[in-house]
């Protein structure tokens, strides 16, 4: 029983969607629900099998959740998730049957660009519902790079004494939109780059800009001051945390963690990790404003925010047990209760 996952965490709705028309194999799941939609974007994966695609999209509707409420705001916690990446042709067709899906929940769930979906994929969708987000003028992926280069730098002060990232060395796994974004804004405060992806085009186009190009498998192996994972998650697990060579990890990627209790490991090595839902919530600010009609500068002031949030997390985790990962948690989750509660006490 899908109950008795070890991610289920009480989701509120569950919803499998497969359409034999156009292959659409779809899974959207929110994980709470408060006064306004739950948000979350629409990933598309080859995944290896259904129950790693169940995983993925209750991990991350779960991770939207405690984004929101770190960033200070009410919207419910949400994901979809497509399986399988369909042939160039018809891949229209997928959009189209998703955009029903979405219209099928009413408006309870919104959506957005996400691992293999891009804002051309979104607008299309947008034909055929009005549940999407993240094709205004300021794309999400500016605000979640400016949110993890605030991490950056919140975290560089709270080890070293200084927000400057001058002279540091920052190695990058993942050269997307949000890593090429986040490498430039370090070359540009001084910082030294190292980059990896899959992408030949990606890793090409890094390099002019002045990263230093390492193979993807060694990306968290650099000798530098901050890994920042930018690509998908699980990547801190029990292989790869013993072979950092790192004081601080600070990145874009959800779920970053493989497991929870990865974190200790982290606080054993003494190595400072922030939170990926709060390094990474540029995102879910854009989305906001989008939907709240709120100023770009209100968007910005939130994304700058999340720097003093982090700070916040990491002096609580010094008076407790030296867990920043454990700290956000907690915190979370007594908001996500209080928020539930109000909303229980309304109904």
């Amino acid at each position: 029983m899908i109950y008795n996952h070890p991610d289920f965490d009480h989701h509120h709705e569950i919803h499998v969607h497969d359409d034999p028309e156009t292959g659409l194999k779809a899974i959207i799941a929110i994980h709470r629900a408060w006064n306004k939609p739950s948000v979350g974007g629409c990933r598309m994966r080859d995944y290896r099998s259904d129950d790693a695609a169940l995983t993925d999209v209750l991990r991350l509707s779960r991770g939207m959740s405690y984004k929101s409420v770190m960033a200070g705001l009410d919207f419910g916690g949400a994901k979809a998730v497509i399986l399988g990446v369909p042939e160039h042709r018809a891949r229209n067709a997928v959009l189209k049957a998703m955009a029903r899906f979405l219209n099928r929940l009413e408006g309870r769930y919104i959506t957005g660009i996400d691992v293999g979906i891009s804002t051309e994929d979104v607008k299309f969708m947008g034909r055929y519902t009005a549940h999407i987000a993240g094709t205004g003028p300021l794309p999400p992926e500016e605000l979640t790079a400016q949110g993890v280069h605030a991490a950056l730098k919140a975290s560089a002060k709270h080890r070293f004494g200084s927000a400057d990232l001058s002279g540091l060395t920052v190695s990058i796994l993942g050269l997307g939109k949000v890593g090429m974004r986040l490498a430039g804004l370090v070359l540009s405060d001084g910082g030294r780059v190292f980059g990896a992806d899959i992408s030949p085009d990606a890793v090409e186009s890094a390099s002019r800009r002045g990263v230093t190009i390492v193979p993807v498998d060694q990306a968290h192996r650099q000798s530098c001051e901050i890994f920042a994972p930018c690509a998908l998650g699980g990547i801190l697990n029990p292989v790869t945390i013993p072979e950092l060579n790192c004081a601080i990890v600070a990145g874009a990627a959800n779920n970053q963690l493989a497991d929870l209790e990865d974190a200790a490991a982290l606080a054993q090595r003494d190595i400072l990790y922030a939170p990926d839902y709060i390094a990474n919530a540029g995102g879910l600010i854009t989305l906001a404003m989008e939907y709240d009609r709120q100023p770009e500068s209100w968007a910005r002031s939130k994304v700058a925010a999340l720097g003093d949030t982090l700070e916040m997390i990491f002096q609580r985790a010094d008076a407790e047990d030296g867990n920043p990962s454990a700290a956000a948690e907690r915190i979370a989750a007594r908001r996500i209760a209080d928020l539930s509660s109000e909303r229980s006490l309304a109904a």
